[in-house]
């Protein structure tokens, strides 16, 4: 006897199912092997890893084994770590919702740079997250024990001198008063002159360029290179 084909209903009944259990683990693997490691790898974007993503109706690998079921493409939803013995479903699930800091570092080599040039999306650097329990780099120093992914709670800027994260944040109250904080969009004439040169030309950065930025410094508007 002809088996009869699933009604609409029937089938948006499924659909409705699986769109329920749309959370995700999220671990780091080898890209070549998909075996899983540590989230540092990950973390610190060395070449070779990569975020996977394991639905939670899946089992979670343990570090050093291949992850089965998964996917390298980001979900939208909020994604959850895991133990590194894995596990289960929401057994293993480790939700992260302490605040963090975030500095302007170079991707290379971690080294913390004004934050202008992760405000003007300056090709090779970006933000890294540390946790508010955690040790902000000073300008020029290495930043460690953080991640380049974005945080799913608040980010705060820091003090160029660094320090402890807690103590180092910048809240968004204090940004005009503090003389580290930088504005990138200031109201200002005479955009094209800088105050602060050698020899009428910006000092050159690390990057090769030689751009001034209007910024706050010590509570007053000024022309300075990005260097600084």
């Amino acid at each position: 006897m002809a088996v009869e084909p699933p009604s609409e209903e029937a089938e948006d009944v499924e659909d409705d199912t699986e769109s329920d259990d749309e959370r995700f683990i999220e671990i780091c693997v080898r890209e070549k092997t998909r075996v899983r490691v540590g989230y540092r790898p990950c973390d610190d974007a060395r070449p070779g890893y990569a975020w996977y993503f394991v639905p939670l109706s899946a089992r979670v690998p343990a570090t050093g084994t291949k992850a089965k079921k998964g996917s390298f493409e980001e979900p939208d939803d909020y994604s959850y770590r895991a133990p590194a013995k894995g596990g289960r479903g929401s057994a293993v699930m480790i939700q992260d919702i302490e605040d963090r800091v975030q500095v302007c570092v170079s991707k290379r080599t971690r080294v913390r740079v004004a934050d202008v040039r992760c405000d003007d999306e300056k090709q090779g650097y970006s933000w890294y997250y540390i946790r508010i329990d955690g040790y902000a780099p000073a300008v020029g120093k290495k930043a460690e024990d953080g991640s380049f992914r974005s945080p799913y709670t608040d980010a705060h800027r820091v003090r160029r001198k660094g320090g402890e994260a807690a103590e180092a944040a910048i809240r968004d109250d204090d940004l005009e008063e503090d003389e580290d904080f930088e504005d990138t969009e200031p109201d200002v004439e005479d955009a094209n002159t800088c105050t602060e040169t050698v020899d009428g030309v910006c000092t050159d950065t690390e990057d090769g360029t030689s751009e001034c930025r209007t910024v706050h410094w010590k509570k007053r508007w000024v022309r300075r290179c990005t260097s600084f």
